[in-house]
C-alpha cells in the first residue's frame, strides 16, 4: 500500500516519481515536448476553437484539476494501494492562475471527492505563473450546454432540446470504445434527423499510459468519471457568452443511487449526479466566480417517465438501440459475446423497466446478454442474479411500509432543501422502485404465458 502525491507541472518533462517508504510523489507534465497540452485537452481546445469558444483561465485550472483527478482515480490500484480493498489516500497539487480563489476552497474539493468515490482526498493549490488563455470575444451561437454520455437518459435530453429547436453543444467523454462508438452513432442519428438544426459534438478522450504512474496499476472503478465530465462541461461554458447553465440529465431514481439494500453500500453506490454532490459544483463554481451552474433538469422524473414524455417518443423508440446504459458492458466477452448491455445489472434492469413503461418491453430493441427474469431470480446467490434480488429486497421494503421512502432517501448521502423538495425526492424514489416491480411482473407473465 502506498500513498500518492500527484503535482500538476506546465514545465516539459516526463512523468518524474519519487518513493519514500510508503508514499509516492509524481509530478505529472501537463506540456509535450511540441508545447501542446497532453491528456486529450490540446484536441478539445482546438475543437471549441472552431465554434469560436475560448475557455477562460478558470476553466483551464478546473479542467487540469479534473484531469489530475481521472488520472489518479484510473491509474492508482485500489486492491494494491488500500487497507480495505477500496478507501486509497491522494494528495493532488494543480498550480491555479489566480491562487487567491481557489486557496479556500481546498477544503469543499477534497470533501466533494471523498463524497463521490468513497477514497481519502487532499487538494492543495500553488501560483501558475503562464498564462494559458486566448483572450479572443467568446462565442454566441448556443442556446444550451448540455452533457451527453451516450446514455438513455442523455438520449431523451438530447431529442427534447432538439424537438424545441434549441442551438445546443453536446459535451462527452468516454473511456471505453463501446460508449464512444454509442455516443457517435447517435449524434449521426441527430444529424440524419434534424438537419436544420444540427447540434454541436464536443469529446474528450483522455486516456494515460498504464505505467504512468510508479507503481501504481490499474483501476477500472472509475468513480471520478462524473467530475472530469461536469469539468469538462464548465471548461467550454467558460469560453461562451450566453450560456450560464451545465445540464446534467439523469432520472431521480439513478441520482439518488439509494443503496438497494444494507449490503450495498461502498463499490456498488455511485453518486455521479447526487444532489449532494450537484450542490458542491455549484457552491465551488460561485465562489470561483463562474457566471453558470449544473443543474439535473430531470431529478423528479423517473427513467420511464422520462420516455413516456419525450418529446419524439418514435425517433427514442427507432434509436434506444444505440444508446448505452450498462455498468460493464464488457462483461458480456466472459461468454464469448461483443460488448453489450448485460441486462442484469441495476442500470439495465431500470432501463428495461423504462421501456417497459414507455413502450412495452417486446418493443425494447436493445440486445441484453441475458433477458429471462426467471432465470434470474433462479440465481439470486449468483453475480447475474444478485442485483435482480436486492432490487426485490427493496421494492417489498417500499411496499410494506410506503412511508419509510423519506428515510431511505438519505442513505445514498446527505440532502439539503425545503421540504416539499425532499417530498419530492422520496416519491420519485418511490416510483421509481414501482416502475422496476411493474416491469419484473410483467416480464414473469409474460413468461409463464409462453411456457403455459
Amino acid at each position: 500500500m502506498s500513498k500518492y502525491k500527484l503535482i500538476g507541472d506546465y514545465a516539459i518533462h516526463d512523468v518524474i516519481a519519487e518513493k519514500i517508504v510508503d508514499s509516492i510523489t509524481a509530478r505529472i507534465p501537463f506540456v509535450s515536448e511540441n508545447g501542446s497540452l497532453q491528456y486529450g485537452i490540446d484536441k478539445v481546445f482546438r475543437d471549441l476553437r472552431k465554434e469560436s469558444i475560448f475557455p477562460s483561465e478558470d476553466g483551464i485550472d478546473i479542467l487540469s484539476l479534473a484531469a489530475l483527478v481521472y488520472l489518479a482515480d484510473t491509474r492508482i490500484s485500489r486492491s494494491r494501494h488500500s487497507e480495505d480493498s477500496w478507501v486509497r489516500e491522494i494528495t493532488i497539487e494543480l498550480p491555479v492562475i489566480n491562487l487567491a480563489k481557489w486557496l479556500s476552497l481546498e477544503g469543499v474539493f477534497s470533501k466533494m471527492l471523498n463524497f463521490l468515490t468513497g477514497d481519502r482526498w487532499t487538494i492543495r493549490f500553488s501560483q501558475r505563473d503562464i498564462s494559458l488563455a486566448e483572450e479572443i470575444a467568446q462565442g454566441t451561437g448556443f442556446d444550451v450546454v448540455s452533457l451527453f454520455s451516450g446514455g438513455m437518459d442523455s438520449l431523451i435530453g438530447a431529442i427534447n432540446h432538439l424537438e424545441n429547436n434549441n442551438r445546443v453543444a453536446f459535451i462527452s467523454h468516454a473511456g471505453d470504445g463501446f460508449t464512444k462508438d454509442a455516443q457517435k452513432s447517435l449524434i449521426a442519428e441527430f444529424n440524419n434527423q434534424y438537419t436544420d438544426n444540427a447540434p454541436s459534438y464536443f469529446s474528450l478522450w483522455m486516456s494515460f499510459g498504464k505505467d504512468i504512474l510508479l507503481d501504481g496499476g490499474i483501476e477500472n472503478t472509475t468513480r471520478s468519471r462524473s467530475f472530469l465530465f461536469i469539468a469538462f462541461g464548465i471548461f467550454a461554458i467558460s469560453g461562451m457568452n450566453r450560456v450560464n447553465v451545465l445540464q446534467v440529465p439523469e432520472n431521480g431514481l439513478i441520482a439518488l443511487n439509494v443503496p438497494l439494500e444494507n449490503l450495498r453500500l461502498g463499490a456498488h453506490s455511485t453518486r455521479t449526479t447526487h444532489p449532494y454532490y450537484m450542490n458542491l459544483w455549484n457552491s465551488i463554481l460561485s465562489d470561483l466566480g463562474f457566471q453558470c451552474s449544473v443543474e439535473n433538469p430531470y431529478w423528479n422524473k423517473t427513467k420511464g417517465e422520462m420516455a413516456v414524455e419525450c418529446l419524439n417518443k418514435g425517433f427514442l423508440q427507432n434509436v434506444i438501440k444505440k444508446s448505452t446504459s450498462c455498468s460493464s458492458p464488457q462483461k458480456a466477452r466472459w461468454s464469448g459475446l461483443p460488448s453489450q448491455h448485460c441486462g442484469y445489472c441495476v442500470p439495465c434492469l431500470i432501463r428495461r423497466a423504462a421501456m417497459h413503461k414507455a413502450f412495452g418491453f417486446e418493443n425494447d430493441g436493445t440486445t441484453y446478454s441475458r433477458t429471462s427474469i426467471e432465470e434470474l431470480i433462479n440465481a439470486h446467490a449468483k453475480r447475474k442474479g444478485e442485483q435482480l434480488r436486492s432490487f426485490q429486497v427493496a421494492i417489498k421494503r417500499i411496499k410494506d411500509n410506503p412511508s419509510l421512502k423519506g428515510l431511505f432517501i438519505y442513505k445514498g448521502g446527505k440532502l439539503d432543501g425545503n421540504d416539499d423538495y425532499i417530498r419530492q425526492l422520496s416519491e420519485v424514489y418511490q416510483r421509481g422502485l414501482l416502475e422496476v416491480d411493474g416491469f419484473i411482473n410483467a416480464y414473469l407473465q409474460h413468461e409463464n404465458n409462453a411456457t403455459g
